[in-house]
């Protein structure tokens, strides 16, 4: 009776310790280098999207504050007046309320 337990527990050991071994096996590590080029990709592309994404308190480069980037009819945009002396800015769909030295006061994404 004795034997017939720990025949059977040691059998039932072994059983529920049988699906483990198949995740050991080798993996195929090309497949995840790939995915992990592919992923940082991915990455670059989107910091390349979001290239001219200023917050509030940044400055807009010089070149961005160009008149071809400088929004005059911003009512057509439905964008608050401007105060006196700031201008809006519009770069890739978002557009930025501006100082004279290019500082960001307001920022307002998709108009």
């Amino acid at each position: 009776m004795q034997k017939t337990k720990l025949l059977m527990s040691l059998m039932l050991a072994v059983s529920a310790l049988a699906p483990l071994t198949s995740h050991a096996q080798e993996r195929d590590h090309r497949w995840d280098r790939d995915r992990h080029e592919e992923r940082v990709d991915m990455d670059r592309r989107a910091d390349r999207e979001m290239a001219h994404r200023w917050n509030r308190g940044e400055r807009i480069p010089p070149e961005y504050r160009d008149r071809q980037y400088v929004i005059d009819d911003w009512r057509e945009h439905r964008l608050s007046p401007p105060p006196r002396g700031y201008h809006w800015v519009g770069v890739d769909g978002g557009y930025y309320l501006v100082r004279p030295d290019g500082l960001v006061f307001n920022v307002t994404i998709g108009g």
